[in-house]
């Protein structure tokens, strides 16, 4: 649980993530559950009160949601006039990546970051976005997601019961399937093993012939070099952030699109345990995060990627229409069908309308958003 402080109290500086950080996070955690921490709702408003808010992010150095977490937070920190401050544990050295959830859940962490398919039980309502050839507008995504999450009761209902207050759920890039070797249809998919994040990209895997192994992000490089995977898919990101253009040395984009989210949620009792004008301010910075400003985030960073990438693989290659068409068609409506399955098994009450609004709502978007970037990298080369 987050730490009360009255005004006047150094603001703590932020912890850079890595192996020798694991101890100060202990001793963090001990801090924040001694006797002066205590519920911030319960003071006057009069901007006396400061809290400190503790992260279990999943973000190596120099990655996508390292920016977003800093962007996020930053703006926090800036609008509360210090009020709030973060202790931020990176590279999942508080909570390992797939165990993040549940750590903010449980209260080991206030405010958590991480793939959202590492936990699909806990988050139907945004493994929508895993479906395959559903989404690709990064932003539309982003903004239906955060709509939905208070629009569809369904979706209202499960945030409350799993104990999480949504922050947002921002881009994590396009699908770029990597390998030793060229894959270029559906034929090339065949025949390999690889490492795929969700069901529903398993599940073209599998369809297209191919097989799937299990490890998490941070798990495939070595998985890669000990051979347990032959190939991957990741978005430009993971490129970069978990040196994957080092040892796979072909990469292309099959127009599957986006196909999952990192998620930032805070706990909830936390959240409602904040001062009111705190509150406000995390509501303001929460809505413009998915208007637009977690978008802004990811395409700065991902372009920036751009150069180490080619740097290493030359290029990034895409799929004919044709090719991307032959796999869709060969899915049919089966990711969809098991997305409502597994999300009614999950709690989402009304998975099938939810589905619908998300459909409607990425076919309504009338922001503009510039071409995505791994597409404006792949043109470059």
């Amino acid at each position: 649980m987050f730490t009360q402080r009255t005004k006047g109290t150094p603001r703590p500086s932020r912890m850079l993530a890595s192996v020798a950080t694991v101890a100060a996070a202990g001793l963090l955690l001990t801090a924040c559950s001694g006797g002066d921490s205590g519920d911030a709702g319960g003071g006057d408003g009069n901007g006396e009160e400061t809290v400190n808010l503790t992260v279990a992010s999943w973000a190596n150095p120099g990655s996508v949601d390292e920016a977003v977490m800093e962007h996020w937070t930053g703006e926090l920190e800036e609008r509360s006039e210090g009020r709030i401050t973060f202790d931020i544990s990176y590279a999942a050295s508080l909570c390992s990546a797939d165990e993040i959830p549940e750590c903010v859940r449980d209260g080991r962490a206030d405010v958590g970051q991480t793939i959202a398919d590492y936990a699909p039980q806990l988050f139907p309502q945004t493994t929508v976005v895993s479906i395959p050839f559903l989404t690709q507008n990064n932003q539309a995504f982003t903004q239906a997601i955060w709509e939905l999450s208070t629009e569809h009761e369904g979706a209202a209902a499960l945030w409350e019961s799993n104990g999480l207050k949504m922050i947002g759920h921002n881009p994590a890039g396009r699908l770029l399937l990597g390998s030793k070797d060229p894959v270029e249809s559906i034929d090339d998919v065949s025949g390999k093993r690889w490492r795929m994040a969700g069901p529903y990209t398993q599940m073209a895997i599998e369809k297209a012939g191919g097989s799937n192994v299990a490890l998490t992000a941070p798990e495939t490089y070595e998985g890669v070099e000990r051979g347990i995977a032959d190939a991957a898919g990741f978005p430009m990101d993971g490129l970069v952030s978990f040196q994957l253009k080092d040892i796979l040395a072909n990469w292309t984009d099959p127009g599957i699109g986006q196909y999952t989210s990192t998620g930032l949620w805070m706990n909830l009792d936390v959240y409602e345990g904040l001062p009111e004008d705190l509150k406000t301010i995390v509501d303001e910075v929460n809505d413009e995060y998915n208007h637009g400003g977690v978008a802004e985030v990811f395409e700065k960073i991902t372009l920036e990627q751009c150069d180490p990438v080619l740097e290493t693989i030359g290029q990034i290659g895409e799929w004919d229409e044709a090719e991307s068409d032959r796999w869709r068609e060969a899915l049919g409506t089966e990711p969809e069908e098991k997305w409502i399955s597994d999300s009614e098994d999950a709690g989402l009450e009304d998975a099938a309308g939810y589905l619908e609004m998300y459909k409607e709502k990425m076919a309504s978007f009338e922001g503009e958003t510039p071409k995505d970037p791994s597409l404006v990298c792949s043109d470059r080369s």
